[in-house]
């Protein structure tokens, strides 16, 4: 089946968190983009290229720190490896010191049928189909991916965010569930924005999603409420790339299903 290779950068600073990137081109030009199934729009930087485009106005986004508004360009063939798009609208961002502003988000990877494989680094494109095995797929207006997180007695509605590098904790769900934290010091935190704040870093522990079986991973607590202030479907965690680098997970977004597939077992603990 068709392969995107996928860049794992670990966060030298943050052991056991990483950036998700791919290479690939747009009009013909090299980029170099994070995966974020948590924007709905592809991203570029300015540059040479994007800066001459016609711009429209843009739709106020919110990070978890803060919120911007950006200018649509419509930018041509568009490609990452077998993802192709023949014209697309795009956001177009000002550079942010030290973190790449190029996204390639849901407006492209929703047309696929898509096995992410974080531990290989590979992204198998119109993987084989989840078949009646699959879970229904949840998605609200804006294409983001929620899954259910549960332990004994609780349950957290997850955005599933391979844009995240550590999964983040809505603070109201961390104070109404301390039982299922350890704390282990503070990190500062930068969002989609570039705007950063210290937060505190927890142990979330050992859950079940998709009917499998995670290990505890590293999670910041972080307070949502100015980003849920614009969901229909309210987020209590962020899934990012500690918890989801545990599993291969296939999003058939056409069909809408989903299934995990091969947890790692040297993942599922501690």
């Amino acid at each position: 089946m068709p392969q995107v290779p996928l860049i794992i950068e670990a966060e030298p600073d943050d052991p056991g968190c990483a950036t998700v990137m791919v290479d690939g081109t747009v009009a013909g030009r090299p980029y170099r983009f994070i995966v974020d199934t948590g924007a709905v729009r592809t991203q570029l930087e300015t540059d040479e290229y994007t800066s001459a485009l016609a711009t429209t106005p843009g739709e106020s986004s919110s990070g978890m720190f803060g919120s911007h508004c950006d200018p649509i360009v419509t930018v041509t063939d568009v490609a990452v490896g077998p993802l192709r798009v023949a014209t697309l609208d795009v956001t177009r961002v000002s550079p942010i010191p030290q973190r790449p502003g190029n996204l390639l988000g849901m407006d492209v990877l929703q047309r696929y049928r898509c096995l992410f494989r974080l531990q290989a680094g590979v992204l198998d494109v119109e993987a084989p189909a989840a078949g009646r095995g699959g879970r229904e797929l949840r998605m609200d207006s804006r294409c983001h991916v929620y899954v259910d997180v549960s332990w004994p007695g609780a349950t957290a509605q997850a955005c599933w965010d391979t844009g995240a590098g550590i999964t983040i904790v809505n603070r109201d769900f961390w104070l109404a569930h301390r039982g299922l934290f350890e704390e282990i010091g503070t990190s500062a935190g930068t969002d989609a924005t570039g705007a950063t704040v210290e937060t505190p870093v927890v142990l979330l522990a050992g859950a079940v999603i998709g009917g499998h079986w995670f290990g505890r991973h590293k999670a910041a607590v972080v307070d949502l409420s100015q980003a849920n202030s614009t969901l229909e479907l309210p987020m209590d965690l962020i899934l990012g790339y500690p918890a989801l680098h545990q599993a291969d997970w296939l999003f058939d977004f056409p069909a809408s299903r989903w299934t995990v597939m091969s947890p790692s077992r040297s993942q599922r603990s501690g």
